[in-house]
């Protein structure tokens, strides 16, 4: 996969694209891990440029990068996932731990939690 980052009013905004690869939640952190640095950091994930996806490699990335900024008091939350991501997520109840939105602006107009200020 290839990430996008860009900061922009507050929030990290990474758009995934391309096809997941081997080991890609170990890739992954290695690429993102240098922006996850600020207490309460907010982040939004854009999947509609993915193409191909392992279910569970997808997963494997999405929830290390949520662990990641948990732990930094922060959140994250996704938009424009394709309907096949879509009903993975509803099928296997992973729309109960990610925030699910259907494009950017939603996502960032959305109520944010603001953890990083504990």
């Amino acid at each position: 996969m290839k990430y996008h980052i860009a900061e922009e009013g507050g929030f990290f905004l990474i758009k995934i694209s391309g096809e997941t690869r081997k080991n890609e939640a170990i890739l992954a952190k290695r690429r993102l891990s240098p922006y996850f640095k600020e207490k309460g950091i907010k982040v939004i994930m854009d999947l509609k440029e993915l193409e191909k996806f392992e279910p569970i490699t997808l997963l494997g990335v999405l929830n290390g990068i949520r662990k990641e900024i948990d732990l930094l008091g922060g959140c994250l939350k996704l938009c424009a996932l394709k309907p096949e991501i879509l009903d993975y997520f509803k099928e296997n109840r992973l729309d109960h731990i990610f925030q699910i939105y259907e494009d950017e602006r939603m996502a960032k107009e959305s109520k944010w939690s603001d953890y990083g200020k504990r």
